[in-house]
């Protein structure tokens, strides 16, 4: 199991699975951003949307929670991932206290929170700790440890097969709960949903890779 220390907040999933679709980000895997090629698509998506909290940030990560145990949820086990500038991961022990005690910059912090307002308002911006069970994420994350932090490691097939198929789950009622969706412009640089929906109609079934390929 990968234990993951966070800086950052979490990011609901429901609000993940929107955004994807309606920035038609097809290189992401929303209901598993550790996926693939999924946190270089959002980091690329979050730089042309947000460039001024963006620019004193990072590259972002996008932490999954995941209990192997839980048999209704595999991919991913909770209803929102962490949206990280910090991330310290090992598969034994994290000293929490030396990390922490490293500290954020001012900047970094005020563009976490600016971030943080847009995509995911009245969350807490906070340290986490955060398990995975997945045994090819661990795989995954000793070759990034490896390569110096290198993106785009290739994923066992199964395991994308194994999101692909919750995906499909998900996906039946998307449409008709995007639709319900009452969401106003903002002076904080939110997306009018209703408005960008209708300008898009259809276009909900490019939310999952499978429907991109």
């Amino acid at each position: 199991m990968s234990v993951f220390l966070v800086h950052g907040f979490r990011w609901a999933r429901n609000e993940i699975r929107i955004h994807v679709v309606l920035q038609e980000v097809d290189d992401a895997a929303p209901n598993n951003l550790m996926c693939g090629d999924s946190e270089e698509a959002m980091n690329e998506n979050f730089r042309e949307l947000y460039p001024g909290p963006m620019a004193n940030l990072p590259p972002l990560r996008f932490i999954e929670p995941l209990n192997p145990n839980n048999e209704k949820f595999k991919y991913p086990s909770e209803p929102f991932a962490y949206v990280a500038d910090v991330v310290v991961q090992s598969e034994d022990v994290i000293d929490v206290t030396e990390v922490m005690n490293k500290g954020i910059r001012a900047a970094q912090w005020d563009a976490m929170a600016d971030l943080r307002d847009i995509i995911a308002k009245g969350e807490k911006i906070g340290w986490f700790v955060v398990h995975n069970g997945d045994r090819q994420l661990a795989q995954q994350e000793r070759l990034r440890k490896d390569e110096n932090g290198a993106n785009g490691m290739e994923i066992e097939a199964d395991a994308i097969a194994g999101a692909e198929a919750v995906e499909a789950e998900y996906s039946k009622g998307l449409g008709e709960q995007v639709a319900r969706l009452q969401v106003h412009n903002r002076s904080d640089g939110r997306i009018d949903m209703n408005e960008k929906a209708d300008k898009k109609g259809g276009k909900f079934k490019k939310l999952f890779r499978g429907d991109s390929r």
